[in-house]
């Protein structure tokens, strides 16, 4: 079954995946890294109502990025004959493929949320942002704004990574990168330093900002993978008082980053990156399964790109957010 489903990512419209209905009594596992921080508690959150509003029972554990204890996660799910798993993948993601193949071996239908698991492993899709596109669409923007901010000379930049070896992170990062180079056809914006934050909160992007700014104070750009990091790179600016020296930009339109953009500060380009969109794509996908065998269209489902900058954030900033 699962190889039957076409393999090339596709950008899809939330109202053309199944209703968000049951037409049975299922009990749902939902496997996730984590539910403490913004992104990943706003995506569980919204799945969790949504998936309660249907009548489903649902069974939520959280791994803390341990790869091998989500594989004993799924197991137990197995033992517990749940109808379907909802999985966000920890890294490194083919850890968690041997479980997979186990989950196929006992009928239980897999949707993943964010992270893709591992190519060839099964199951039914992974519901996604475009990452490479987010992150080139941050990349193009700052990079035309550096160029109309200085118009000479070489333009030094840094780019805050997440953790190594996760697959997202790195497309945001080379999205940003391609376009910089794209728009900059002479050259003149320069990675001048990368460091991986280790992590995706503030906290870590405060730190890591930190050493960037302390060893590099001619940046004009900071890039987080995520925006927690700049978020946190906005209080290391303003602490090291460079903030009005630097325009930042990153993937994922947070309220906290949207709030920064609104109020003036140095972020001025967010890829949307909604946890809602793709916890609600998961939803309708695993329930159109379980009630008539409807299988995706993709094993990748895209959420639409959307980039926010200051001249639009007013359309997409909500002081009512979770998240």
């Amino acid at each position: 079954m699962y190889d039957s489903i076409p393999t090339d990512p596709e950008h899809i419209e939330l109202d053309t995946l199944p209703e968000l209905k049951a037409d049975g009594k299922y009990t749902i596992g939902c496997a996730m890294t984590n539910v403490s921080t913004g992104w990943f508690k706003g995506l569980y959150d919204n799945l969790k109502i949504l998936l309660d509003e249907a009548g489903i029972n649902v069974l939520l554990v959280e791994c803390n990025d341990d790869a091998n204890e989500q594989v004993n996660q799924v197991e137990n799910f197995i033992a517990q004959k749940v109808d379907a798993i909802i999985i966000n993948p920890a890294n490194p993601q083919e850890t968690v493929t041997s479980v997979l193949e186990d989950t196929c071996e006992a009928g239980i239908p897999v949707v993943a949320v964010d992270v893709p698991p591992e190519e060839g492993a099964a199951y039914l899709t992974a519901c996604v942002t475009d990452a490479y596109q987010l992150g080139y669409m941050v990349g193009e923007e700052l990079a035309a704004r550096l160029l109309e901010m200085y118009p000479e000379g070489e333009i030094e930049y840094g780019l805050i990574g997440g953790t190594d070896g996760n697959s997202i992170a790195a497309l945001r990062n080379q999205g940003a990168r391609d376009a910089i180079a794209a728009v900059d056809t002479e050259g003149r914006i320069v990675e001048a330093v990368f460091l991986y934050a280790g992590a995706y909160s503030e906290e870590s992007g405060l730190e890591t900002a930190q050493n960037m700014l302390s060893a590099n104070q001619n940046l004009k750009c900071i890039i987080g993978t995520c925006d927690a990091h700049i978020v946190g790179a906005t209080s290391a600016a303003e602490q090291l008082d460079l903030a009005d020296n630097l325009i930042m930009g990153a993937v994922d339109g947070s309220k906290g980053a949207l709030e920064i953009m609104k109020d003036g500060g140095p972020i001025v380009a967010l890829g949307l990156n909604s946890p809602y969109q793709v916890g609600e794509a998961a939803a309708r996908t695993i329930l159109g399964y379980l009630n008539d065998g409807t299988l995706p269209p993709t094993k990748t489902l895209q959420m639409e790109p959307t980039l926010v900058t200051p001249d639009i954030v007013d359309d997409y900033y909500d002081p009512e957010a979770a998240w």
